[in-house]
């Protein structure tokens, strides 16, 4: 490596660490915003609140790492530039692509070492934190029943209400699901209720009044049951008041690693397949009679047994057709969720490439202007990121494309800007409208200073 690329990566260096802290603190911000009020309310263990919180800096260090690197680049080029080490390199007949090429090579290996840790180390982080916060909620489960806020209670219920008065512990618009796994079993409705500690230290009852019962019929799912009550009453178990561990939560879609939500994706898609062909085999089979039956045109008597048999064919289909829908809904979350883990860390790169022109362009080498730039940038590609997974676990664009395009937009960007720096392009308009923001971003600072 020669003199000039090692000059160049000492001067990201400091940049980089600096950004990186910021990053830490501001998203350890919504970790404390988050669960340190339930650490509180539960009376969580203060080594288990420090566990969790080291289990989060996983997350927040996939998201921490591309903005460091954007910070980096802003501030150690912008300061190069400030300081007419550029236009130096430059006289001497060196390329801007030789300054670049180091800090670029740089952030591949930050991306690789990124990715790995994005497969491996985050899967396990958010699986035992997962773990953790299951274990924490059964510890005085109604203590942080919240208004508007789903809250899952021992016993497989899950209860949201729409009032609580917490000098009373009276209830109202409350509606309570109650699960066998994956399978809903009833839903409870009721106007108002109250919560009491009558069922002694083990149980918490919880009275209900003026509602309905909706259960599914175990013979037949497509059908469920209506019961209306004016009182009932549901005791729910009060749980430990010291935090347990146990084991056997399932793994969610980002606690899994690539080759895992491989797997999965294979799975889902044989089901998706076995649906249709399903659905298609019943179609082909009873389509003139459910022409016949929709046209009226039928010569046949229809029995009442007929139109039994026909409605439940139909119901049956209905209900593969859901079951189709719903395992190329989960493909599609799976995907995306694949690509998710390759594009993020690739992020890293393409921030270089953006980072490094606008640096030199702006001739500015502060922190300050290096992360308010990197965070306007991270933001807008962030939001890019977020509704691109909404959009493609909808169905609306392919995976790939839902998770690549803020890559393939900033690389592109960057790429344009990298090669308009090397071959000295003039954009008088671009260019007095990106010193208007620099400059806006950089005059707080300026006044800190004066005063």
């Amino acid at each position: 490596m020669s003199t000039l690329s090692r000059y160049v990566l000492r001067a990201h260096i400091p940049p980089a660490a600096a950004g990186l802290a910021i990053f830490y603190f501001v998203l350890s911000m919504d970790f404390i915003v988050d669960y340190l009020n339930l650490f509180i309310a539960k009376g969580v263990p203060g080594l288990a609140v420090l566990e969790g919180f080291l289990l989060s800096l996983a997350w927040m260090t996939v998201m921490a790492v591309p903005m460091a690197v954007m910070v980096a680049v802003l501030t150690a080029f912008g300061r190069l530039s400030a300081d007419n080490e550029v236009t130096a390199a430059k006289a001497t007949g060196v390329n801007i692509f030789t300054l670049i090429a180091p800090v670029l090579t740089a952030s591949v290996i930050i991306a690789l070492g990124l990715f790995w840790f994005g497969n491996h180390m985050l899967p396990a982080a958010n699986h035992r934190l997962k773990k953790l916060l299951v274990d924490i909620h059964r510890i005085r489960p109604l203590a942080t029943i919240e208004p508007g806020i789903l809250t899952e209670l021992p016993g497989g219920y899950s209860i949201l209400v729409d009032k609580l008065d917490p000098r009373t512990s009276e209830v109202s618009g409350v509606r309570i699901h109650r699960h066998e796994g994956t399978e809903p079993l009833q839903t409870i409705v009721a106007e108002r209720g109250h919560i009491s500690s009558e069922g002694g230290d083990e149980f918490v009852r919880l009275e209900l009044l003026d509602g309905e019962i909706h259960e599914v019929d175990p013979d037949d799912a497509t059908r469920f049951n209506r019961l209306l009550f004016e009182r009932h009453v549901i005791n729910i178990e009060q749980g430990s008041s010291e935090l347990v561990r146990n084991d056997g939560t399932r793994r969610g879609d980002r606690e899994l690693s690539l080759a895992e939500l491989g797997s999965r994706i294979a799975v889902r898609r044989e089901d998706a397949d076995a649906a249709t062909v399903k659905v298609a085999d019943g179609l082909e089979t009873h389509l003139a009679e459910l022409l016949d039956l929709a046209d009226g045109t039928s010569t046949l008597p229809l029995t009442a047994d007929m139109r039994a048999s026909r409605s439940r064919m139909l119901r049956s289909a209905e209900s593969d057709l859901r079951a189709q829908a719903s395992s190329l809904r989960q493909v599609r979350r799976l995907e995306v969720e694949y690509h998710k883990k390759l594009s993020i860390p690739f992020a890293c790169v393409v921030f270089v490439l953006v980072g490094a022109p606008l640096g030199i362009r702006s001739k500015r080498g502060g922190v300050g202007i290096g992360a308010g730039t990197g965070i306007l940038f991270f933001l807008i590609y962030y939001l890019f990121l977020v509704g691109g997974e909404q959009l493609g676990d909808r169905g609306f664009v392919t995976p790939f494309w839902a998770m690549w395009t803020p890559n393939v937009v900033f690389g592109g960007l960057g790429l344009f800007l990298t090669l308009s720096v090397s071959r000295e392009w003039r954009f008088p308009r671009i260019r007095k409208g990106l010193g208007t923001v620099l400059r806006a971003l950089h005059r707080p600072r300026a006044r800190t200073e004066t005063t």
